[in-house]
C-alpha cells in the first residue's frame, strides 16, 4: 500500500517534470532571445503563491551586469 503511494506521487512527479520540460521546448522553438527569455521568467515568477520566492527569482534575473558575480576563465586576461 505504501509502495503504490510513493510510486503514484514519483510517477506524478516525473509527468510534472515532463510537462514543464515539453513548455519550455516549445517557448524555444519561437526563436526566443536571451531578453525575452529573462522576461519570461519574470512573467513566471509573478504567477508563483510564494512570494519570496517571486522576489528571490526576480532579484536575481534583473541583476545588473556589473553586480554579477564574474566567471573566470583560465589563460583569459579576466580584468
Amino acid at each position: 500500500m505504501i509502495d503504490e503511494k510513493i510510486e503514484r506521487e514519483d510517477t506524478d512527479w516525473l509527468l510534472d517534470t515532463k510537462k514543464s520540460r515539453d513548455i519550455c521546448q516549445e517557448i524555444l522553438r519561437f526563436g526566443v532571445s536571451q531578453t525575452q527569455i529573462k522576461n519570461i521568467i519574470n512573467l513566471l515568477a509573478l504567477e508563483l503563491e510564494d512570494r519570496e520566492m517571486m522576489l528571490a527569482i526576480n532579484r536575481a534575473v534583473e541583476e545588473k551586469e556589473e553586480e554579477r558575480p564574474k566567471i573566470l576563465h583560465p589563460g583569459d586576461n579576466n580584468e
